[in-house]
Parts: C-alpha cells; structure tokens; sequence
C-alpha cells in the first residue's frame, strides 16, 4: 500500500497557508468549509457566539438598545482567527456554494463537524434570520488619506458598496442614494445612458470626467436648472456630512427597508494592527460600535479580529485615556481568544484523516511494531524526546 492512498483527502491538494478575508473564489471557499475544523476550543467559542447571536434574534421587535452587537476575535498570527472569522460570515449567509458536481449550504457542511445535537440546532437556527454579511480586511479597504475619521470611512465605503452604491466617492454614493430615496435613481442612469451613451454604474468613478453629462441628467431628473445642478456637483464632496450618527442613520434605513427582522454584520479582519498605538482610531471604533448599538437597536454586529485582545490594545494607552474608553468595552462580548494549542487536532483531521478501510490495517501494524516504535523514539542523553504513541487509535491518527 502506498502511503498517498492512506488518506481520506489528496495530499498533493494546494492549501492556503494563511487565509485571507477577499479571496472568495469558489474552491476556495469550499476547501476553507470543508477542511474547517471545530477543536476543543473553537467547539466554546462557537457555542458563545451562537447563544449570543440567537439572544438578538430571538428579542425580535423589542431587541435592547444597550445590549451588547460587538465581539472581539483575538489570537496570534497562525491561530486560525481569519479562518474562524471567514467561516462565520459563511453560515451567516448560508449561501449555496459548488465545488464540481456538488452543491451543499454553507450550514450543510457542518452537520458531520458539530457532534452536539443541540448546538447545530441553535446554528440552523442563527443562519435563517436574514442577515447581510460584510467581510473585509480592514486596511486592504482604507484609503490612503489620514485623520480620526479614518474607521467610519471604511465602514461607509462597505455600506455603500453593498447598497450598490460608489464606494471610492462617498458623495457621489450620497447622491445615489438621494435620488434612490425619491425613486428616481433608475431614471437618473437612463438619462445619463442617453446624453452620455454610457452605462452611470461603469464610469461613475470617473464622473469628474464627464461633468456635463452629469449635469444634464441629474436636471432633468431632478427638474432643476443647470446653474443649480453645477453648484451642487461643485460642492458636493465639501459639503458631504461625514458623521457617525448619519452613517448609523443610514444602516438603519437600509435596515427598514429589508424589513423589521433584518440585520447586518460588519466582520473586520485585522483592526488590532490597523488601530495600532492610535487611540483616535480606537475612539473612532468605538463611537461607531456605540452608536450602531443604540440607533440599529442590536440589528447591527461588529465582529473583529485582532492579534491582541481589546484590554491589551487598550493597556497600551495612557491610564486617563483608558477610562475614555470604558463604552466600548460596554458593547463587546467577553473576548474570543484563539490560542495554538489544539493545533493537533487540526492536522490529525485535515490532513492525516485516514481512509476507514485502512484504519484496520495500520492497527494492526501497531500491535506488532508498538514496541519496537516506543523504544525507536526513547532518548538518552539527549535534549530531543518525541511523545510516545498512547495506543492503536492515537498512531492511526498520526501517521
């Protein structure tokens, strides 16, 4: 018997060595779900976010406005947060994903992962709610500008690209959204298409370009004169209202118009190293977390991942700028801490899973050779030990 034919998955498969929050394509996000593995410590970590996530759900109409909708992810690199993050936003969409001839919802794959009975019924039930899902790495998505607002406009660029909205030119968005509010986007982008021959959604990044275009077709939408229309156009990126309250307001919004048990959830990789030692950017997150609470009424989630924990990110900072930001520890969770230390059962089920025909076999092989491989890994006078194999079953796992 060969060696490559002993295991359950190709062994000569590509894997990801770190998982990243924008790469979505199709077999990647099935290998990430297939070969997701729920240790000791994630089976916690899971059952915490799912109790916490259900809370809100199941409060309906009424959910508490001081209520907690943030939950800190922290762990070193290599930890698998980005991995447990990515797999989150996966069942919270629940969407269909295809890997060849294979069709399965993103909850499907954990019915075999998920021993408890309980739990995967508390999971089936978290991902029904409807919910829309923004994942993102928070400094792939930041501009190259500066300032205390820094945060905001990242959450506003993903609101924005979600709606279908400009993401590059948040005034240009508010516009959008203005004339959606009146119902006369659609005609807004008809009357382009007929002065400009273009498509608005294709070159609106570049409407500085075609300014008289714009001109014509926002008049006529709107039905106001063309000095008018210049002036706003002139000074809309100036004049755009660039606040924490209006951009909840704007969640919220979104929020009613998908209906009163609709919600959303911002999941943010990597904001701990973003942060830094910049507390503008941590009072930034945390305004935007408190007034998500209190306005969106816990329809609105912030989920982060960090490779420090909030107290540490925050133990950075001076004691009088500490107490500035007790709020935000008032709408986050306890923390998620990953660790590295059921690495073992990772590669014992993703990559040495062993084929249930030769499971026998290879047990069999440790009844006779058992003693001949714990004197083999015995040491003397040597700093190197390797542990010894508990029985049949643990050398079936490791080979």
């Amino acid at each position: 018997m060969l060696i490559k034919n002993l295991f359950e998955r190709d062994i000569f498969r590509p894997i990801n060595g770190v998982v990243k929050a924008d790469q979505l394509d199709d077999s990647s996000v099935w290998q990430e779900l297939d070969e997701f593995v729920i240790t000791r410590e994630l089976d916690q970590h899971f059952r915490k976010f799912i109790s916490w996530y259900l809370e809100a759900v199941e409060q309906g109409k009424n959910p508490d406005p001081t209520g907690k909708m943030g939950i800190w992810i922290s762990g070193y690199f290599g930890s698998g947060k980005s991995h447990f993050l990515k797999v989150l936003s996966y069942l919270l969409r629940n969407r269909t994903h295809t890997n060849k001839a294979e069709s399965k919802q993103a909850v499907e794959f954990f019915e075999s992962k998920v021993k408890d009975h309980m739990l995967f019924a508390d999971i089936k039930k978290a991902v029904v709610a409807n919910t829309d899902v923004i994942l993102f790495n928070i400094d792939s998505k930041a501009d190259h500008r500066t300032g205390r607002d820094l945060i905001l406009r990242v959450f506003l660029k993903v609101l924005n690209e979600l709606q279908g909205y400009s993401g590059d030119h948040p005034h240009i968005a508010h516009m959008e959204r203005h004339l959606e509010e009146k119902g006369k986007l659609k005609a807004f982008q008809d009357a382009y298409r007929k002065h400009s021959g273009e498509d608005w959604v294709t070159v609106r990044d570049a409407y500085e370009f075609n300014q008289d275009e714009v001109v014509k077709a926002l008049g006529e939408t709107l039905g106001q004169s063309e000095a008018a229309t210049i002036r706003w156009i002139e000074g809309a990126e100036a004049n755009f209202p660039l606040t924490v309250e209006n951009f909840c307001k704007w969640v919220k919004e979104y929020l009613d118009s998908k209906g009163p048990q609709h919600r959303i959830v911002f999941l943010i990789d990597e904001v701990g190293q973003f942060i830094g030692n910049d507390s503008h950017l941590m009072l930034n997150l945390q305004t935007i977390t408190e007034e998500l609470g209190t306005i969106c009424r816990r329809r609105a989630w912030v989920v982060v991942t960090s490779q420090e924990d909030m107290d540490a990110v925050l133990g950075d900072m001076s004691k009088a700028k500490k107490q500035d930001f007790s709020k935000i520890q008032g709408r986050f969770f306890p923390p998620l801490s990953l660790s590295s230390a059921n690495v073992d059962e990772v590669i014992q089920s993703r990559l040495l899973a062993k084929l249930a025909d030769v499971k026998d076999e290879l047990e069999g092989v440790f009844k006779k050779r058992g003693d001949i491989l714990k004197s083999q890994l015995t040491f003397k006078n040597c700093t190197m030990t390797f542990r010894q194999f508990k029985d049949g079953e643990d050398f079936v796992k490791n080979y």
